[in-house]
């Protein structure tokens, strides 16, 4: 039980901090993705409202994100088909909830937020395939595009499309929303002067952190208890227990 509070305790310590930090004031976005090995595709874009038809990159953005002396990396997408990246450290950004991104003209709202965290939370991981990391990318583009036309008032003839039949598997991805029951991703979005981005607020490496948090965290608050019981007989443990 002890460990059990003590565990509760550091978990939710942690997670309010990393909250707070990924929401105060504005930082700095350096767009340092290696396109050369990050999982992704050159994909056949068309994108009439940036006056453009061609190639694009498709996959995984790598972000490195300046608050002051500090610096973090994420991993994210792209939400915005309407603006081009900056080139080099670009600000001011800001961390918003998701539906609150991108900027104009195809800001989202609470549907289409849920629909990019539902993919996220089925399809996304770090080692995904350069096919599938397109796919992902190129659904939240098409969710991003048509929820503009819908609701931003978007002209359908700026909306973003693809040139050519391979979306990657965007199409499955969108379809599976209509039968995905598990959790969301709990995502925030970075928005700015260049393109705007959907990012997991635990940054990279942020998994290892907390397991090392919480055994430190255990093994300190815990302290007056292992030392209480040090001196008391034991018990047996069956072997298939074993911790």
């Amino acid at each position: 039980m002890i460990i059990k509070e003590v565990v509760a305790t550091v978990i939710g310590t942690i997670v309010a901090g990393i909250a707070i930090t990924a929401t105060a004031g504005s930082v700095t976005v350096t767009d340092i993705t290696d396109w050369g090995t990050t999982p992704m595709e050159i994909v056949d874009a068309n994108l009439p409202y940036l006056g453009y038809s061609g190639g694009v990159y498709a996959g995984i953005n790598t972000l490195l994100v300046t608050d002051g002396a500090s610096s973090t990396t994420y991993s994210g997408f792209c939400i915005d088909p309407f603006h081009w990246s900056a080139t080099g450290p670009s600000s001011p950004y800001n961390f918003v909830p998701l539906v609150d991104a991108p900027k104009s003209p195809a800001t989202l709202n609470a549907a289409t937020a849920l629909n990019i965290e539902n993919l996220w939370a089925e399809f996304y991981s770090p080692t995904m395939t350069s096919s599938n990391a397109a796919g992902l990318q190129i659904a939240i583009w098409e969710l991003v595009s048509s929820n503009a036309v819908a609701n931003d008032g978007l002209p359908a003839h700026d909306a973003f499309s693809l040139v050519g039949p391979n979306n990657y598997g965007a199409s499955q991805d969108l379809a599976s929303l209509a039968t995905y029951d598990g959790p969301a991703a709990n995502l925030m979005a970075l928005t700015g002067p260049g393109q705007d981005y959907v990012v997991d607020p635990v940054p990279d490496a942020g998994a290892t952190f907390i397991m090392l948090a919480l055994a430190l965290g255990a093994l300190v608050l815990a302290r007056p208890s292992l030392i209480k019981s040090a001196g008391q007989p034991g018990q047996a443990i069956p072997a298939h227990r074993r911790v």
